[in-house]
């Protein structure tokens, strides 16, 4: 069977030099190179300890708390919203992220 490519979202770090792009396949990813844990929890109005179940468990992201994340980035709401549904998925079923 083939494998379904894993989709992702595309983000530029502006304030770097020279701009980074991120690829990121997964929630977690996304994090990680979204900045700081200070800057998305602020953005979401959420405790860091909310953050961190977030970043685990991507089907516990509220669909403001995903749009806010989109509009910080920069992204389309529907890249963002399908890494995390693949990934939601993905976790469902038991697979590893990268094996969709």
């Amino acid at each position: 069977m083939p494998k379904i490519p894993v989709p992702t979202v595309a983000f530029t770090e502006p304030l770097t030099s020279p701009p980074r792009v991120h690829h990121p396949s997964t929630l977690a990813e996304l994090l990680e190179v979204a900045g700081t844990r200070k800057r998305i929890v602020e953005a979401w109005g959420v405790s860091a300890r909310t953050y961190d179940t977030r970043k685990r468990s991507p089907e516990t992201c509220t669909v403001g708390e995903l749009q806010q994340l989109a509009r910080v980035l920069g992204v389309a709401e529907e890249e963002l919203f399908a890494v995390v549904r693949a990934q939601a998925s993905a976790s469902q079923a038991g697979q590893p992220d990268d094996e969709q």
